[in-house]
């Protein structure tokens, strides 16, 4: 008589990882059936199945491209690297990356949404967009956002409602889409600077937390809203506004592959940790926390 089988019974019965079993799975190559976010295993198809007897499995299984979208992160961006894992990034901000995951054109998007006090920005996007998705919401770093100004912070910038003293403040933009623009419009509308300061003020379409240090460095903007490490990396000074949670939007499936293998195997090596503790404005103590997944919401 035919009983049905969890993943760990399915790996102890071949004898082999659960992390493997969820890959076979993933690449359509088990027979599988889902019970909700379940995986459940009927054992004589199992059996039926390693005597080679099993049916042709209905469909084969689109896989996403071993690329990270979404957000800028320096520290991300040296651990892909660092790591050796074979990922590709594409860091055109947390909207587009998003967007890349549900077309199914990237593995995993780095994201960092505001929210109103209390709520969780990257949970409640990603919640809205794929609900009936296999994702997971894995922590990666907590980072200190705030206005990076010149050095000795020469027009005495100390809050964000200092925007609104001078008309020939050139404040520089990340791009629309990015997460520390929708932060920026979020901040600026609560303290009801939104229609205070003036067009004019804005120099728009910064691509990335170091590409605002670069500018207020080179002095074409006065000051921008980034990441404190990105001032720090310039030699710039930083007011300090708001520290933000920067999650990793991963596909489950594509989680068990090497490469997001080799990237999370790293995170948690000494070499990384030494690196995340030397940036400042970071903190790396939640990472790899689900904080959210398609099956359990």
């Amino acid at each position: 008589m035919s009983h049905f089988l969890t993943v760990a019974e399915v790996a102890d019965h071949l004898r082999i990882r659960p992390r493997k079993v969820y890959a076979l799975v993933a690449a359509g190559e088990i027979p599988h059936r889902r019970a909700g976010a379940r995986l459940i295993f009927e054992s004589q198809e199992i059996d039926a199945w390693l005597r080679g007897q099993g049916k042709p499995l209905d469909r084969a299984v689109t896989r996403p491209p071993a690329l990270i979208a979404g957000s800028h992160d320096p520290l991300l961006e040296w651990a892909v690297r660092a790591s050796g894992a074979s990922l590709a990034m594409m860091t055109r901000g947390s909207r587009d990356g998003l967007a890349q995951m549900v077309a199914g054109h990237a593995c995993a998007a780095a994201l960092h949404f505001p929210a109103p006090a209390g709520e969780d920005g990257n949970a409640a996007a990603v919640s809205r967009a794929g609900a009936e998705r296999h994702w997971a919401l894995i922590g990666w770093a907590r980072r200190t956002q705030g206005l990076v100004v010149a050095p000795g912070n020469p027009l005495a910038i100390g809050a964000l409602t200092d925007l609104a003293r001078s008309p020939a403040l050139r404040i520089g933009r990340r791009q629309p889409g990015a997460g520390s623009r929708e932060l920026f419009d979020q901040l600026t509308s609560e303290a009801g600077l939104a229609e205070t300061l003036p067009k004019d003020s804005f120099v728009d379409g910064l691509t990335s937390e170091d590409e605002v240090g670069l500018a207020v460095r080179e002095g074409r903007i006065d000051c921008g809203l980034a990441i404190e490490s990105a001032a720090r990396r310039h030699g710039l000074a930083f007011v300090p506004l708001i520290e933000e949670q920067l999650d990793l939007l991963v596909d489950r499936a594509s989680y068990f592959d090497a490469p997001l293998q080799a990237l999370f195997e790293f995170s948690a090596s000494a070499t990384f940790r030494d690196r995340a503790g030397a940036l400042p404005g970071y903190s790396v103590a939640e990472l790899g926390v689900v904080r959210w997944n398609s099956g359990a919401n």
